[in-house]
């Protein structure tokens, strides 16, 4: 219920609750752990562990009664790296040892001993070869003489700096632990809408994508979103309704000026008015051929690439064009056949309008990808002009020649949807020292199995001219060869 409620709150809300909550967490933490933090200097506990070890080699060497016993006690000990020696328990009597350092481990420790074990501190025995030592009663005749470090050894990571570390951890895994609770509460919303708004088609997908879950905020980003979402298609739809009206009502005028056209008895006259009502019908058609949106209604279908693309090439080389093929020779791909042969054709259109020979290339790659190469030896396209030549209706006319052909504007932008349809992308390229490639990229099937059965090459082909960045020519192409190539379109399932 309180995880609801906080998570349904405002951002503002939400960001001082997790600013404020690690500090409440560590002084709980730190009031928790305080009895179990090290309190005692290392020195202390190292005095105490030479305390406990006096005290237990002087209780063996008074129960020892075996021969040698009381030397072997002694020489393990002082491996162990606490030296110590039997002397004469006269070296207890007189005064002790006046100067002691501070923080000396022999005070230290003889402070931890019992109050029933004599001992005293002295810088030198009389018949013993230690220094700086501990002196402790054995019985009436003997005692140990103990020669602990004055200071204690200094280990590899001390109680203060482990008490330190604990409490650094303490502090900081809190606020790690909520500032990405934060982060994930605050930019998981924000990621969904990213990946929504990357997948928002313009025709398909959902009525509202974005998720309108989280913060206050964020629901209220979700609802603006998706009313956005929605002006916008309604705001297209209108559009392309209003436009594709337009075309259809300019039919019937253009039938009529036809008519009349035809009855003309000027013969010059007759054939200028037919060819400008051709072109205005053309125009027509191109503009209702975009607005159709014919490459989302088309289905996938595993179609024999290469034929589809010979076919294309077939078409133009038969009407005197220098259009050829360079590829392998079977290649089963799943795409949208109608619209791919069109936007080969509108590219290879371009190709013989403004250049002398136009050479199409097929390369399969082993991840499943294919691309596309269309290239010609034309005479290029400015580079201020990239921004724009795929824009619809934008004809780049200084690029033409005067007398040369003209479309509408229509002929990439046609083309770039088509390869957008197909998940791919479109590079523009140029050849040295003149020519023009267009490289289409598509992804790799969705289950893998499109593969390449056998590669052909035309004998005596050049290869494709060396590519650098650059635009492709904005020229609307005539569709009727489009229309032809898809009615021999080869698929898959005719594949031998």
């Amino acid at each position: 219920m309180i995880a609801a409620w906080f998570r349904s709150g405002p951002i503002g809300r939400q960001i001082t609750a997790l600013a404020v909550s690690p500090i409440i967490v560590l002084a709980v933490i730190v009031i928790a752990i305080q009895p179990l933090t090290p309190t005692a200097h290392e020195s202390t506990s190292y005095a105490e562990r030479t305390a406990i070890t006096i005290e237990t080699v002087v209780d063996q060497v008074r129960v020892s009664d075996a021969p040698g016993q009381v030397a072997a006690i002694l020489d393990a000990v002082s491996k162990s790296g606490l030296p110590v020696e039997l002397v004469s328990a006269a070296e207890l009597d007189g005064a002790p040892q006046e100067v002691v350092a501070d923080g000396d481990v022999r005070e230290l420790a003889r402070g931890l001993l019992p109050d029933t074990l004599r001992s005293v501190l002295r810088d030198r025995t009389r018949d013993g070869a230690l220094s700086d030592v501990l002196v402790a009663q054995v019985d009436n005749d003997t005692a140990l003489a103990f020669a602990p470090a004055l200071s204690s050894p200094t280990p590899l990571i001390s109680d203060k700096q482990i008490s330190f570390m604990l409490k650094a951890l303490v502090a900081i895994l809190p606020v790690m632990l909520s500032s990405y609770f934060a982060g994930c509460m605050i930019a998981g919303p924000l990621t969904r809408f990213a990946n929504a708004a990357q997948s928002i088609d313009r025709d398909e997908g959902q009525d509202r994508p974005f998720e309108g879950g989280g913060s206050l905020e964020m629901r209220v980003l979700a609802r603006s979103l998706n009313d956005m979402r929605d002006r916008l298609r309604r705001m297209i739809t209108d559009r392309t309704h209003m436009l594709r009206a337009i075309s259809h009502d300019l039919r019937t005028p253009l039938t009529r000026l036809r008519l009349r056209a035809d009855r003309s008895a000027q013969p010059d006259l007759r054939l200028a008015m037919l060819k400008d009502i051709e072109r205005i019908n053309d125009m027509i058609e191109e503009t209702l051929t975009y607005l159709s949106n014919n490459v989302g209604a088309e289905a996938l279908v595993k179609a024999d690439l290469p034929s589809l693309v010979e076919t294309v090439c077939a078409d133009f080389a038969d009407i005197g064009f220098a259009v050829t093929y360079e590829g392998p020779g079977r290649l089963a791909y799943p795409c949208k056949p109608r619209a791919l042969t069109r936007a080969i054709t509108n590219l290879v259109d371009n190709g013989t309008k403004f250049a002398g020979t136009v050479v199409v290339r097929l390369v399969n790659h082993s991840d499943g990808s294919v691309q596309i190469f269309v290239a010609d030896d034309g005479p290029g396209i400015s580079p201020n002009l990239r921004e724009k030549v795929l824009e619809p209706f934008f004809k780049a006319s200084s690029a033409r020649p005067a007398n040369g052909p003209g479309g509408f504007g229509l002929g990439l932008s046609i083309v770039n949807d088509i390869v957008r349809g197909h998940g791919g992308s479109m590079q523009l390229l140029a050849g040295i020292p003149s020519g023009l490639t267009v490289r289409i990229d598509l992804p790799a099937t969705i289950d893998g199995t499109a593969t390449r059965v056998e590669t052909r090459k035309p004998g005596g082909q050049q290869p494709l001219p060396k590519l650098e960045p650059i635009l492709l020519w904005p020229f609307a192409p005539e569709y009727s060869t489009a229309s032809k190539a898809a009615t021999k379109l080869l698929m898959v399932d005719n594949i031998s």
